[in-house]
């Protein structure tokens, strides 16, 4: 909608994010204050608002953006359900359908969906008749998705349970697994970095909010490691403290959350932002458990920690500001993997300048730079991965594809550094009997028939 009113341009696309951010913000302060105290909802909105954990979706605004936005809503109305002065059936229809809709919008809701659940039957708060109102809900949330596989011949089911990538289940009996995710890919997960896999290098920004958040689910745990039965009572929710309570299921949906992470090597992103939502709650809790001692040294280790967060935080909000450039994939290993690299927008914008003026309106390229070519350029270039790999689409296919042409006035784009360089100047050579030319602009190269 805000492309079809403003253009094609990077103010109408990050203003959707912003405000897709800012509302994901408020209704994780509305389910904050559902579980716990005016307080801690403060304090864990802060954490959330500023830590990196809310910059990394900020540039994924497809179908992460409802994915987040349905984790506050689900909770919120779990929350209703298990409290006995709410248990409604409206609310427990309603329950079902977010559920439902949440693994519609992004099927990485599986597991907490399932966590919720589990903790309503262990805690008895569904009974034969208003189970199958709640399940009538997630009958009537999750039918489009039915119809669709069904039209579709099972295409969104045969990828989720037979074709899709990585090591499934069976990497979580590696223990290298969660020697490679804990000391490698969590202090990177934890830094500014975004979208789809990790640099190498590892940001000291994240080691700081990767260490608070370890203190988090130490501080959350510790009552539990002192006195194993109240795990008991917490499963089944008759704990004397509701606070701990409150605790052990953030703790329980912060395990689920890291559940599709651990399926899929290496580690992506993406798959465990759901748990950045319940680390923040129990980083606020801590706060709010340390300024509520009397004694001046568990309030001055609030205080630190809360300093901490908040310094960080703007230091790589700023930090992230700053930068001008995408992120996208790279060709590594001579060309047989992907990792990911840094395009400076001076160079994206040397090769438009270039493509502007020699009027060079057909690009072939990698599937890397479809997108930001498209982007950039407003959708007027044509823009092909075909003759370099499978074509990639950006658009579905009821969208009409524009193919570059296959003649001398199509240009080449490529990173200065692609192992296939050499190769594609001698081909191009052997096609058009002529050396070509050669425009580097940074990281990006242009190679055309003719200056």
């Amino acid at each position: 909608i805000a492309f079809a009113v403003f253009g094609v341009s990077v103010i109408p696309l990050k203003s959707c994010i912003l405000v897709l951010s800012l509302l994901c913000l408020v209704l994780f302060y509305w389910m904050c204050l559902a579980l716990y105290d005016q307080r801690t909802a403060l304090l864990a909105a802060i954490v959330f608002a500023v830590t990196p954990s809310l910059l990394k979706w900020h540039f994924q605004v497809r179908g992460y953006s409802w994915y987040f936005l349905s984790i506050p809503i689900l909770t919120m109305l779990f929350t209703s359900v298990a409290s006995d002065w709410a248990r409604k059936q409206t609310t427990l229809f309603f329950f079902g359908l977010a559920s439902a809709v949440s693994i519609w919008c992004l099927e990485l809701a599986i597991p907490i969906v399932a966590a919720f659940w589990m903790l309503l039957i262990l805690r008895r708060k569904l009974s034969l008749n208003n189970a199958a109102l709640a399940f009538g809900g997630c009958v009537l949330g999750y039918l489009p998705v039915v119809a669709c596989n069904l039209m579709h011949h099972f295409n969104n089911w045969r990828y989720l349970f037979v074709e899709r990538p990585g090591g499934g289940f069976q990497s979580l009996l590696q223990l290298s697994t969660y020697g490679r995710i804990l000391l490698d890919e969590m202090p990177k997960f934890f830094g500014p970095d975004t979208v789809l896999w990790y640099y190498s290098d590892k940001p000291a920004s994240g080691y700081v909010f990767y260490a608070i958040a370890l203190l988090a689910v130490v501080t959350a745990i510790w009552p539990f490691v002192k006195s194993p039965s109240k795990m008991v009572g917490a499963l089944r929710g008759n704990l004397a403290d509701w606070r701990q309570e409150r605790d052990f299921d953030m703790l329980l949906l912060t395990a689920a959350s890291f559940v599709p992470y651990l399926t899929v090597r290496p580690g992506v992103p993406s798959y465990f932002f759901g748990g950045c939502f319940f680390l923040s709650v129990l980083t606020g809790r801590m706060l709010e458990r340390s300024f509520s001692y009397s004694k001046a040294l568990p309030r001055l280790g609030g205080a630190v920690v809360l300093s901490a967060i908040l310094l960080t935080g703007t230091v790589v909000i700023v930090g992230v500001g700053q930068e001008n450039q995408i992120e996208t994939l790279s060709s590594c290993d001579e060309g047989k993997s992907y990792c990911m690299t840094r395009i400076p927008a001076v160079d994206i914008e040397g090769v438009e300048d270039y493509l502007r003026q020699h009027h060079v309106t057909s690009v072939w390229t990698t599937i890397s730079f479809i997108y930001p070519l498209l982007f950039e350029s407003g959708e007027t270039l044509a823009v092909s991965n075909a003759i370099f790999e499978d074509p990639y689409r950006v658009y579905p296919r009821e969208i009409p594809w524009r193919e570059p042409s296959a003649d001398r006035d199509a240009a080449f784009i490529i990173e200065t550094v692609a192992p296939f360089r050499s190769g594609l100047e001698m081909r191009y050579a052997q096609a058009f009997g002529t050396a070509p030319f050669i425009r580097e602009y940074g990281k990006l190269t242009v190679i055309t028939e003719h200056e």
